[in-house]
């Protein structure tokens, strides 16, 4: 369901500097609780000065640091150390890349305020390949996804039920937007040609527009979230067309990947993978060119491509083993991302491996090791 759009109202709450406005909350279509900046629509675009990024790059999340890699040459390079106290729990730590590719964002877990566990977002700047003071967000619930909104000026992180913007610059935190009890939010993914933000709910996704920060009514799938935690464990199509969001469901509560129209909110017929064998789907990309739906099985270490075009799935491709994979720790992928441009594809497997993946021809490159209990990976553009 697409949300509609109204025109922001001024926020009573944290404020930039120089008498800058930011959005305030209109009431939502769902009954959900809190309101709070999403957008910051006189603000300056962040970022303003030249920047030529060497390459893509992506950046792979784990627990005390973040591991950059060359995508082209498959490169990793020194990790990049996250200044926060205590590990949180495997999988409730996620990363985002802004738009203009100069600074990576953590949403994490951190023992900062002396009182106990504290949920954060943590700035990386890109250029420097340095991190940032903590910024410490309300709550104590586990962070799983974190995504930035088209213009740079706002970070949204989930954390628990709820959805928390954030200013990068002023470091402004807003008043959370509350899902509601049991829509504790396991992914997000944002519409590359709308301001519409997807959650990933159990049971199905929840269309938020990020330009005036309106909820629209969940869309029901069915589908529970995977039991291994990942933040891209919803995706959209480069055309903004179409949602793709996987789980476990049916009567069996076999493995699914289910389309959703972006236009009207309709539910497509899912796409089941039983035929291969029980199945836990992690994460799932889109191609470049849109044409495929990549989906990572944490179950069965593989990943099962799905053509677009009749949504049925071929064969899986297993992920590596032999002497060299299981050194790497090939096995039980977490999460899957599209690189721009040629670059392929790349799985997040075994806590500390990044496995290259090539679409057109199904097949793997040698695994690059990263930093210990990686979970998820985030791309730059070229």
């Amino acid at each position: 369901m697409e949300a509609t759009r109204t025109h922001p109202s001024p926020l009573t709450g944290p404020t930039r500097t120089h008498r800058r406005r930011a959005a305030a909350l209109v009431v939502p279509v769902l009954a959900l609780a809190g309101c709070g900046v999403v957008s910051a629509p006189d603000s300056p675009p962040v970022g303003d000065g030249p920047f030529v990024p060497h390459g893509a790059l992506g950046y792979v999340v784990c627990p005390t640091a973040v591991t950059p890699i060359e995508l082209a040459s498959h490169t990793a390079e020194a990790a990049i150390a996250l200044p926060v106290q205590g590990t949180p729990a495997l999988g409730s730590f996620a990363i985002t890349t802004s738009p203009d590719g100069r600074t990576a964002y953590v949403a994490t877990q951190s023992a900062t305020s002396g009182t106990g566990v504290d949920d954060v977002v943590v700035p990386i700047d890109l250029v420097s390949q340095r991190a940032g003071r903590p910024i410490i967000l309300p709550g104590h619930d586990v962070t799983r996804a974190v995504t930035v909104t088209h213009d740079g000026r706002t970070v949204l992180v989930a954390t628990g039920t709820t959805i928390v913007p954030v200013d990068p610059v002023t470091r402004a935190v807003g008043t959370p937007l509350d899902l509601g009890p049991g829509r504790t939010v396991a992914g997000m993914a944002l519409s590359p040609t709308s301001p519409t933000l997807y959650a990933l709910v159990p049971g199905g996704v929840i269309p938020v527009d990020t330009g005036t920060a309106r909820a629209g009514a969940p869309i029901v799938t069915g589908l529970s979230t995977s039991s291994v935690t990942s933040p891209h464990g919803v995706t959209v199509s480069p055309d903004g067309a179409t949602v793709y969001a996987v789980g476990q469901g049916g009567a069996d509560f076999g493995g699914r990947l289910v389309p959703i129209q972006a236009a009207t909110g309709a539910v497509g017929a899912a796409t089941g993978f039983d035929q291969f064998g029980i199945a836990d789907p992690a994460a799932v990309a889109v191609t470049g060119d849109g044409s495929t739906v990549l989906v990572a099985d944490s179950a069965d270490n593989w990943v099962v491509p799905v053509p677009v075009a009749g949504m049925v799935a071929t064969q899986p491709v297993p992920l590596p083993t032999g002497a060299a994979a299981a050194a790497a720790g090939a096995d039980h992928p977490s999460d899957i991302v599209v690189g721009p441009g040629t670059t392929g594809a790349f799985v997040v497997a075994g806590l500390s491996t990044v496995l290259p993946f090539a679409p057109a021809t199904r097949t793997f490159g040698s695994p690059i090791r990263v930093c210990g209990g990686a979970s998820s990976m985030a791309v730059t553009p070229g």
